[in-house]
């Protein structure tokens, strides 16, 4: 994996990890929407990464069994 797909990687996870812990805190008391823009910067990411794979869109990374030619339906994740 290139340096730029790690960071964008770690940038999601980060991200995420932020949603987490202040819906956390907050109890899940958060307005509607509080997140929305957090959200949408990791979609935005996603398509990036997704682009640096190969993938037309983050849909079609998502939705690829590349390798699972033989794993009987049960996908490894």
């Amino acid at each position: 994996m290139t340096r730029q797909k790690k960071e964008i990687v770690k940038k999601i996870a980060e991200m995420e990890r932020w949603i987490a812990a202040d819906e956390e805190l907050g109890c899940g008391f958060a307005p509607a929407g509080a997140y929305d823009e957090m959200y949408r910067g990791i979609d935005q990411l996603e398509e990036e990464l997704a682009r640096l794979q190969h993938f037309a869109s983050r849909e079609e990374k998502f939705f690829a069994t590349l390798g699972c030619e033989n794993c009987n339906g049960n996908l490894p994740w």
